[in-house]
């Protein structure tokens, strides 16, 4: 049973498993549960993430997308057939960000349930933190009604580097 588990886990479909009993089959809700799998029904342009056997959520923009790795991670399907439940709009990648309609630039940082999506947030207090940080080429635009804290505790102001 923990081969087969696994094997769900890590999207696999089409695939006899040795030893446990089970075969798997290409068939939707295992085609499209891979944790970690982007996936957008052919005739809807929302984008779903599934991050854990459990949980998926709803990509918030083009810009998150991109800061996940751009739309050829995403798989189109004939219709969504998603795991677990849907948690709402996803959290950004740890990175630094700013809104496109203001000038505060938020460190988002740590380790978390999704690989790369920490639960820290903090503010850059200002451009020679920035610079310490590694500068503002480091900082991706994205659009004014971006939820860049979602998932992550209260703004903190960010430590020194």
């Amino acid at each position: 049973m923990q081969k087969f588990l696994k094997a769900i886990a890590l999207g696999f479909a089409g695939m006899t498993l040795a030893g446990c009993g089970f075969a798997l089959t290409a068939g939707p809700a295992l085609a499209q549960g891979g944790v970690g799998g982007f996936f957008r029904a052919a005739d809807q342009p929302a984008v779903m993430f599934q991050y854990t056997l459990q949980n998926y959520c709803h990509v918030q923009n083009e810009a998150q997308m991109a800061a996940y790795g751009g739309f050829s991670r995403v798989q189109v399907v004939p219709r969504l057939m998603m795991m677990g439940r849907q948690t709402g709009t996803c959290g950004w990648p740890n990175g630094f960000y700013r809104r496109s309609d203001r000038p505060e630039v938020y460190r988002l940082w740590g380790r978390g349930v999704v690989p790369n999506v920490g639960p820290d947030i903090c503010h850059v207090v200002n451009e020679q933190q920035m610079a310490a940080y590694g500068g503002f080429r480091l900082v991706k635009v994205v659009p004014p009604a971006s939820d860049i804290g979602r998932g992550r505790r209260p703004v903190t102001p960010c430590p020194n580097p």
